[in-house]
């Protein structure tokens, strides 16, 4: 069985010394993260600290030169957290000497690629779109147009364009998305159509979904969509016998009820005589459309939980 140390011999595979940094050593920069620390967030920390712990290994950190000592991390914050939550609950790190090493290795860019690259980072916990969206537009601010963007992190102009549309909301938005009380795609939505009123239309929404019996607004708590014209056309028509059939005494009956009703007057148990086949059309117009509902119904739920597992375009 061929061994690694026959292919370093062979120079089919070359030996280098990686580099390391004391803990202690590694530095987050002020303002930098775009990790919103939430339960999620905690949550991550916790799993990984476990995998540390248990002798699990995680890749490099990416780090920048601090000039006043040590390092700055670039990409591996969760990492960071991760290995001190390990020492934490009991893992054993330190070399002979007491130091905990960590391996790192060097970033080069500007302060723009160091965005980037927290962005693209396939590393851990993916970001969350309001957290893709806080980067993107610190890159917007540095001078990048969407078209740039894109072409960076590897998505479309539309992408970059909603996201930052999301960005640029107002505070109740983005408390919104993060509280996962409406998704970032219906929110892009929202602020789209409602610009500063969003915020406001988003809590008047998500009040009527819970109403409803909903956690979250969706597209279908927002809108209810209309029913097929199959389901509408068949009520319409059965409502239209029904009213064609109904004989004329029947109507004037109806007329008197209705007075009767109006003035506060109407004597309990009233009681009108209609044809029965006219009556069993509409009823079976009325059925056509209590399953049009449920279908409709279904296609929601199954769209919503499609959703729930995308991000925005790509």
């Amino acid at each position: 069985m061929t061994s690694f140390k026959q292919k370093i011999a062979s120079k089919e595979i070359k030996r280098a010394d990686a580099m390391k940094v004391r803990l202690h050593d590694l530095h987050v920069e002020p303002g930098f993260n775009l990790r919103i620390e939430d339960e999620d967030f905690a949550a991550s920390i916790e799993a990984l600290a476990l995998h540390i712990k248990d002798g699990g290994l995680y890749p490099a950190l990416e780090v920048r030169p601090r000039a006043e000592g040590g390092v700055f991390i670039v990409d591996g914050h969760r990492r960071r957290l991760g290995i001190h939550r390990a020492i934490e609950i009991g893992a054993d790190l330190t070399d002979k000497e007491g130091e905990v090493w960590v391996p790192i290795v060097a970033f080069e860019g500007n302060d723009a690629d160091r965005v980037a690259r927290v962005i693209t980072s396939a590393e851990g916990r993916a970001l969350k779109p309001l957290e893709v969206a806080e980067g993107y537009k610190r890159l917007r601010n540095m001078g990048w147009d969407n078209t740039r963007i894109a072409s960076k992190v590897g998505k479309t102009p539309q992408h970059v364009s909603q996201l930052l549309l999301l960005a640029d909301a107002n505070s109740d938005v983005h408390q919104a998305v993060a509280t996962g009380a409406v998704s970032a795609a219906v929110a892009v939505g929202m602020v789209r159509e409602h610009g500063e009123n969003a915020g406001k239309v988003l809590a008047e929404e998500l009040g009527k979904a819970k109403a409803a019996g909903k956690d979250k607004v969706t597209a279908g708590t927002i809108k209810d969509k209309a029913l097929p014209p199959k389901a509408t056309d068949c009520l319409v028509e059965g409502v239209d016998t029904f009213m064609q059939a109904l004989p004329k005494d029947a109507r004037e009956r109806l007329a008197a009820i209705e007075i009767g009703e109006q003035n506060g007057d109407l004597p309990p148990g009233q009681k009108v005589s209609v044809p029965a086949l006219a009556l069993l059309k509409l009823l079976r117009a009325h059925s056509v459309v209590i399953h049009a509902r449920e279908r409709k119904a279904l296609k929601q739920r199954e769209a919503e939980a499609k959703a729930s597992q995308t991000q925005l375009a790509a």
